[in-house]
């Protein structure tokens, strides 16, 4: 049965991948993002229902999850934008709770969050305000599924690699969690190991 999902960011390296993999999968796919629909030409893009709306803040865009099956978080900020008030307390822990609160307000079942892998020499402030979306994630009513990857690179570009904090591709993270949201029942949180199926 096809679902209705709602993916923060289809316009994005992860979250294209997440609509391209959805939409092969017979689901419907609206974007919300602050472009709204991508420059080019991709074959899928005519099949995305994109929206323009701001996570960093609360509106009109919470109106795009009313009978939304799953929704999708793809936001995130590695590097911050002091300038432009781009905190990874702002983009990374705020924009998940503005969603999470939608989401639960639109009664959505199901909630995945892109956080990351503990990366050594990263930024401590990055890596916590992912932590702490996930806790507020963990304590809402809707089952949570949690990815934490390393870097991500498209599926030409891997190599292959033993290290604790490889790169995986980005085509093999999406498909983890996608099997996640249909095939489990509880809040999932898989870490690179849990991703890549060769350990």
């Amino acid at each position: 049965m096809s679902k209705k999902v709602v993916v923060f960011g289809a316009n994005g390296f992860v979250g294209g991948e997440f609509a391209k993999q959805l939409i092969e999968r017979g689901d419907s796919v609206v974007s919300v993002s602050r472009t709204g629909e991508p420059l080019g030409n991709e074959s899928w893009y005519g099949k995305v229902d994109w929206k323009v709306g701001n996570a960093l803040g609360t509106g009109f865009w919470s109106n795009y999850l009313k009978d939304a099956d799953v929704v999708i978080d793809t936001v995130g900020e590695f590097r911050e934008s002091t300038n432009e008030n781009l905190t990874f307390e702002k983009v990374n822990y705020q924009s998940e709770v503005n969603i999470a609160d939608a989401a639960e307000k639109n009664k959505v079942p199901v909630m995945v969050y892109f956080s990351v892998d503990d990366i050594p020499n990263a930024n401590k402030r990055y890596i916590s305000s992912k932590r702490d979306a996930e806790e507020d994630l963990k304590k809402r009513k809707l089952r949570s599924v949690i990815m934490r990857p390393a870097m991500m690179v498209h599926d030409d570009d891997h190599v292959d690699s033993d290290e604790d904090h490889r790169s995986l591709p980005v085509s093999m993270v999406v498909n983890a969690a996608l099997e996640a949201v249909n095939n489990e029942t509880e809040n999932v949180t898989s870490g690179i190991d849990q991703i890549d199926p060769r350990n």
